[in-house]
Formats: C-alpha cells, structure tokens, sequence
C-alpha cells in the first residue's frame, strides 16, 4: 500500500466535505462509513488469510519438514520486504547491527516454531496461543522499562494465564496421551520470541526510525539461520516427490501471508484504534477452528472454547490498560503545549516592544 496514495485520498475528503448542505454532509458520511468498512475489512482478511495458512500447511508440513518448509517461506518473501523497506529509506548504522542480529534471532525463532508446532499439535492449538502475543509484549515492554506495568494489566495477565491452560489442556502433562511438556514450552515460545521481536523494534527505532529496514535485515538473519538449520533436511528430502498442493502452501505463507496480510495489517492498523487489532487476534482462533474441522478433521471440545473466551478476555484487559494510557499521554501532550502557547502569548508583547527600540 502506498502510503502517499493514502495521504491523497485523505485531502480529497476533507476537501469533498467543505459545505454546509445536507448533500455535502450525507457524503461525507457515506464515505466515513465505506472508510471503516474497508480497514475493518483489512483486518479480517488478514487474520483469514493467517488461519489459512495454519490450515493450508499442516498438511503440506507431512511431505516438508518445519525448516524447509520456514526457510522456503522467508526466502520468498525477502524481495518484497527488501522493496519495503528500500521505498521506506533511511540507513541503519553498522553500530545497529547487533539489534538486527538479536532481532534476526528472535523473529526467526518465531517462524520456525509456528510450523513445528503446527507439525506436532495441529492448526487450531498453534492458531489458540496467537492472542498471547500483545500481552507477552506488555509484560516485556514493562520489563525493560517501555511501559507502565499497572494493576489492570496484572489482572490481564493473570486472567490470560488461566485462559490459555484451559485452552492448552496444559494440566494434561500429568496424564499420558495429554500435551506434553515440550509441546507447551514449544507454544509458547513461539510467541514470545516474536514479542521479543517486537520490543528489541521497539527500543531500536527510538533511534533509527525504520522498522521495515529492520524488518528486511532480521528476515535476513532468519532466514540464513534457519536455512543453515535446514541442511539436513534439503539433502534427505526427495523435492520431487513432493506434491504441487504442499509447494502452493510454501507460496501462501510465503507471499499471502508475509506479504499480503501483514501489508493489509499494517495498513489498517495505522488507521484505527490500537485496541482493535488486538481484539481482532481472536478472528484468527475463530476462522482457524472452522476451517481446521472442516479440512483436517480436527476436534475442538467446549473447554477449550472457555478457554479461549478467558484468554480473549483477559487480553482485553490488557488492552483496555494500555489504551487508557495512551490517552493520559495525548493529555499530558495536550495540557503541555497549551501552557507553552500561553507562555508564548504572554512572552509575545515583550519581545514585540524590543523590536520595536
């Protein structure tokens, strides 16, 4: 998405809304609502395109282990980032590069996990742990000194913690034929190796504001690691008896959901409220669970459902927290610049007569 398309298209309307009529108003309303309808559109499309691929690649991952199948995905999506982030410009110093190294390591983590798991536990326990990510950022955030760690947020967590090991059945690691110990540690990683991603990103562009360039250089890193940790596999796997509906699901996840949904993501989440992607992580669960029961024939019991609402809600808690700080931030902001106005105004004469001597 072209981000000055984007500005354009905003001045058209302020311009097309100049008018007191009721014709003038009634359009301006019409396109609010088409406006909303779009991001909102967006932002579900990216989490079915998202579920689509825990689907599309659980079957695939029986014919292309976890790291080929990883390495294929991040290779194919490195042309479309490197053009991101060339349009973004900028340049990271080679003092930066230890963040891109511990980011490259972090993220690339992430993305071979999601298919080991996916590989190990199916689609729809591997999609069940994707809300976690926001609070595993929070908590994160507040570790290294980026946010305030507030009570509502410690009741998310909490609440967050109950939900997913209902969801997980995580208690049944003292059962046998339950998920194991090494199958929740591998859940989880997951997650939290992109939150450390995502806030490595977030204390590195403090100084360098090019997340996409970061973005391109981690994905760099990730993918020659991880393709290094696939040596093995490319030479014990025959590629030629792989059948053309794996190597379309290698395609999707490498273009339709690197590209496409995380551009549709990014688009939309810049123009709405940060709460809303948030919630909208639950959609993934949603459309992951019916499509894995129709096309793998996975079971989904009611329990773990309450697990899910639980986990969904104590999310929202945590959402709710930081959304309530965001806006005593914009009031502070606020409260600041309408005293240095008045400063200004009452310093304004003076300095008016000086000029006048």
């Amino acid at each position: 998405f072209d981000a000055s398309s984007s500005t354009v298209g905003t001045h058209v309307e302020e311009e097309d809304g100049i008018g007191c009529g009721d014709d003038d108003g009634g359009t301006k309303d019409r396109r609010a609502i088409r406006g909303q309808l779009v991001k909102h559109g967006a932002l579900w499309t990216a989490q079915l395109i998202w579920a689509l691929m825990h689907v599309y690649s659980n079957r695939a991952l029986e014919h292309i282990k976890p790291t080929a199948f990883c390495a294929f995905r991040l290779t194919l999506a490195l042309p479309f980032l490197w053009y991101s982030a060339r349009r973004e410009g900028g340049e990271i110093p080679l003092s930066a590069w230890r963040w891109v190294l511990a980011m490259g390591v972090s993220i690339g983590a992430a993305y071979l996990m999601i298919f080991v798991c996916n590989r190990r536990v199916g689609a729809t326990l591997t999609a069940s742990v994707q809300p976690l990510l926001p609070v595993s950022v929070s908590v994160l955030s507040a570790a290294v000194g980026l946010e305030k760690f507030t009570r509502m947020k410690m009741l998310g967590v909490f609440v967050v913690f109950c939900g997913t090991v209902t969801a997980l059945r995580a208690y049944q690691i003292f059962y046998a034929g339950g998920i194991t110990v090494v199958d929740v540690l591998l859940l989880l990683s997951q997650t939290n190796s992109y939150s450390v991603y995502a806030v490595l990103l977030g204390l590195a562009t403090k100084r360098w504001p090019y997340p996409l360039r970061f973005l391109f250089y981690a994905t760099v890193v990730s993918a020659v690691g991880v393709s290094l940790i696939a040596i093995p596999t490319f030479k014990s796997t025959d590629f030629a008896a792989v059948p053309a509906s794996a190597w379309g699901a290698v395609v999707f996840a490498g273009l339709a959901s690197s590209v496409i949904a995380h551009s549709l993501n990014s688009w939309a989440i810049a123009r709405v409220k940060g709460v809303l992607p948030t919630v909208y992580s639950g959609i993934q669960v949603i459309f992951t669970i019916i499509l894995a029961s129709i096309f793998l024939d996975e079971r989904f019991d009611w329990d773990r459902g309450v697990g899910i609402v639980v986990t969904l809600s104590g999310v929202a808690l945590v959402a709710k927290a930081k959304f309530a700080e965001s806006h005593d931030e914009t009031a502070d902001v606020i409260r600041t610049t309408t005293h240095s106005v008045k400063t200004t105004n009452t310093t304004t004469p003076v300095a008016s007569a000086d000029n006048q001597i």
